[in-house]
């Protein structure tokens, strides 16, 4: 855990010892917001100037793409913070028509997440950007109609991926409480699996940086797949993103199909002409692909639905490092002896632990 709030005074903070346990500055919320009346770019310039001179870095959290290019610019680690389901949000989500024309109010495209990424990073180059991205939260209300008030274990994946996809350097989860944890122990096991994906590929984007971007159609002009890639000294970071999902009229919540042959083509710079290895990736394992060079790209043929990763490199002892580090983590896991989500007893002390509090610490 890092610090993550004003950091004043300064002299305190803004030290050798200190910087090391400290992620950023972070007070002004949501300034195009700001609890009712938008708050000027010229204000919060001024809020963080005095910063300047620190090396502490500053951010701004940015929700409403229509005028986030006003504030640009003004902080040195940008964040994004929207939901595509069952929460708050400023687009109009009955206006798209993403499925054949038919309009849903409970949630919007989960591949907008991935647009208005790449809107930020592109206004704010070449500043690294972050996302609050929408886990489970036991304060939202019905939207829509929709009964389930906390996205599926799908929706929290999907939306956190096309995040990832464009280079995201920090991802929080809103709301990881502990009356959310207890309400809505399906998604436990998702946040787990996702947690463990992030710390294999943390390095690959922190040292690298976005390349491609394709959307993918198929018969019909019907969105099939959003393919990434960030490119690094080590090697790329290829993504797959699953868009044949459907609204389930009943449920009124995005469902995936089971996995479908596909094709990829993604390509790739120069100094990684010399590939060694492709290779798929997940919380599970390491898995070969079916891989060919094609010029200056590379084609995967994959059976596939939802999310798909692999990693491109020229070093060819890179998949043997990259499980190890799969291996530690599930040793460290392990050896915190707690499971709430696959383990009932302990999911009961959750519980009981929840019991306990008073509702302010809840």
């Amino acid at each position: 855990m890092k610090y993550f709030n004003r950091l004043a005074p300064f002299d305190l903070y803004d030290t050798d010892d200190m910087l090391p346990c400290i992620h950023a500055v972070e007070f002004l919320g949501e300034p195009q917001y700001g609890g009712g009346r938008p708050v000027p770019p010229q204000e919060v310039w001024e809020a963080l100037q005095p910063y300047t001179p620190t090396r502490l870095p500053t951010t701004v959290t940015h929700s409403e793409e229509r005028v986030w290019r006003d504030y640009a610019g003004l902080s040195d680690y940008p964040h994004y913070d929207a939901y595509r389901v069952t929460a708050p949000s400023p687009d109009a989500w009955h206006k798209y028509e993403r499925w054949d024309g038919k309009r849903i109010s409970w949630g919007a495209p989960l591949e907008t997440i991935g647009d208005m990424c790449r809107s930020l990073r592109e206004l704010n180059r070449p500043k690294p950007c972050a996302i609050w991205s929408q886990g489970p939260h036991e304060g939202w209300d019905r939207y829509g109609g929709r009964r389930r008030t906390s996205p599926t274990p799908d929706e929290i994946r999907l939306q956190a991926y096309h995040a990832l996809s464009t280079r995201i350097t920090s991802l929080y989860w809103f709301n990881l409480s502990l009356k959310t944890l207890v309400q809505w122990r399906d998604t436990l096991e998702e946040l787990g699996r996702i947690g463990r994906e992030l710390r294999l590929l943390d390095a690959f984007l922190l040292e690298g940086d976005a390349y491609g971007f394709e959307r993918l159609t198929r018969e019909g002009n019907r969105p099939d797949w959003d393919i990434a890639s960030v490119c690094g000294p080590r090697g790329a970071l290829l993504f797959a993103l699953d868009l044949d999902y459907t609204p389930d009229p009943e449920e009124r919540v995005f469902k995936f199909g089971s996995p479908r042959p596909a094709q990829w083509r993604f390509p790739l710079p120069a100094y990684l002409g010399n590939m060694a290895d492709v290779f798929r990736l997940d919380a599970d394992g390491i898995y070969d692909a079916a891989w060919s060079r094609d010029g200056a790209a590379v084609e995967i043929q994959e059976q596939a639905s939802r999310v798909v990763v692999y990693i491109a490199t020229p070093d060819a002892a890179l998949r043997g490092q990259v499980e190890q580090e799969r291996q530690q983590l599930i040793a460290a896991e392990t050896a915190l002896q707690f499971d709430p989500a696959r383990n009932d007893a302990d999911f009961r002390a959750l519980e009981k632990l929840l019991a306990s509090l008073p509702e302010r610490d809840k």
